[in-house]
């Protein structure tokens, strides 16, 4: 779709365009009808002062006094032409040579605007006029050629016609600086909604025009409404899980005591009870925290948050002196929210850790769509069940210890993210490789539905 720069440069351009182009003909229609005009007048008072110069002789017979002539009528094909009709006598300018007009007589005080091809297919401006001297009817026509007056327009047209694509241009150039001028504040919107998206501010805090204020404003507190309802949201349900888990740790209690003891089937189903319920508390926190921060992008520091993260499970599984190894390429970025990023690798590291017999390695490509690949050097995975790894309490190993929620999470997460997750064997270290891609700038959270 064209930007808003784009059509208001194409619609003045247009407007600008037309509008000289409409000016140019107009102009150009104006002095040429000016420049005929002129002529015509000019042919007319020739007209007349050929009629003075025009006498009729004893024997009836017109004539011309030669002496009163312009010489111009005198040299053959110069362009200006007479010719005089007295009854069945016709007189044509010397000029004229051998060739004649196609001219018939006029009425007395008749005139016509004629246009003719003459000598040498010359375009002709002919006025033809219909007197009355010495009682008898003459009529005269005096014809000019039109080439030179055209040629003159002609130039003139080219002139204006330069003068006005200079001036489109100049137009054009101020045209864009007021274009920018204008749409500056817009500027610093984007400017603010990209820093929205990468999570470094919380608000719009560009105004705008006063046509678009209103919507930032809208949007603005939209963007708090988000923020609170989701921070009411987190905090109740932190504290309804804070609750149910107490009353688990009384059930729990409860199925120590001496009483239930004596009952073994009813205390294992106590147990069983409370640590489902454990799973679905721990399954639903772990879901509500998808939304992350409200702020759709965040940059995360990848080298600080892995350095401590894998320091973590150095801690965490210090007994089995796991040796985890981690690098980050230069460029790499994360945007999101760095806890969902925290727990996508912290499942991951922990069911590596956990399998692995000491070797656990993790590593992150890519400039705008980040990969993390996480391997270890355990038994791996049996390729038909792959698929089932990231199914809600799928565990490949029931004696290890563990709630199968783990991969179900971190493919959770991911799917809000749009990153695609995938399992396949370790060529490099032989035990399970795990893949998280994350495509190109949509790092940002999607709102899902259960």
């Amino acid at each position: 779709m064209l930007s808003l720069k784009g059509r208001l440069s194409w619609s003045l351009t247009l407007s600008l365009v037309l509008l000289l182009t409409l000016q140019w003909l107009v102009v150009s229609y104006a002095i040429n009808k000016l420049s005929e005009d002129q002529l015509s007048k000019r042919l007319q008072h020739e007209g007349e002062s050929l009629l003075a110069s025009a006498q009729f002789n004893a024997s009836n017979q017109l004539e011309i006094d030669p002496q009163r002539l312009s010489a111009i009528y005198q040299r053959p094909f110069s362009g200006h032409y007479y010719v005089v009709i007295s009854g069945s006598q016709r007189l044509i300018s010397r000029s004229l040579w051998d060739t004649d007009l196609n001219i018939d007589s006029v009425a007395k005080d008749d005139q016509r605007l004629l246009y003719s091809k003459g000598p040498e297919e010359q375009p002709l401006l002919i006025v033809a006029h219909g007197y009355q001297k010495q009682g008898r009817t003459i009529s005269i026509a005096i014809a000019e050629n039109l080439a030179p007056l055209k040629a003159s327009i002609e130039h003139f047209q080219l002139i204006y016609a330069a003068i006005s694509l200079l001036g489109l241009i100049i137009l054009l150039a101020i045209q864009r600086l007021i274009i920018q001028h204008a749409l500056l504040p817009l500027k610093m919107i984007q400017s603010d909604i990209a820093k929205l998206e990468q999570g470094e501010v919380n608000q719009i805090t560009s105004k705008g025009p006063e046509e678009i204020a209103p919507l930032i404003a809208e949007l603005n507190h939209l963007l708090q409404s988000i923020q609170q309802k989701s921070k009411r949201s987190r905090e109740s349900l932190g504290n309804l899980a804070h609750a149910l888990k107490t009353k688990l740790t009384l059930l729990n209690q409860t199925a120590e005591r001496s009483e239930i003891k004596g009952l073994p089937e009813i205390r294992e189903s106590i147990y069983a009870a409370t640590d489902a319920l454990n799973q679905t508390i721990e399954r639903e926190l772990k879901r509500a925290r998808l939304m992350g921060d409200v702020r759709p992008m965040q940059q995360i520091d990848l080298k600080t948050e892995i350095a401590q993260l894998t320091h973590t499970m150095r801690m965490i599984y210090k007994d089995k002196i796991v040796n985890i190894t981690w690098e980050v390429s230069d460029g790499t970025k994360f945007y999101g929210d760095g806890e969902d990023l925290l727990e996508i690798l912290g499942n991951l590291l922990d069911n590596a850790c956990k399998w692995c017999k000491r070797y656990v390695s993790l590593t992150v490509t890519g400039s705008d769509g980040s990969i993390f690949v996480i391997e270890d050097d355990g038994l791996g995975c049996p390729l038909h069940e792959l698929n089932s790894l990231t199914e809600r309490g799928f565990r490949a190993d029931e004696s290890v210890a563990g709630s199968g929620l783990g991969l179900a999470i971190v493919n959770d997460i991911a799917n809000s993210y749009g990153a695609n997750l995938s399992f396949s064997r370790s060529a490099a270290l032989g035990g399970l490789r795990v893949e998280v891609r994350f495509s190109p700038r949509r790092h940002s959270l999607k709102t899902t539905h259960d």
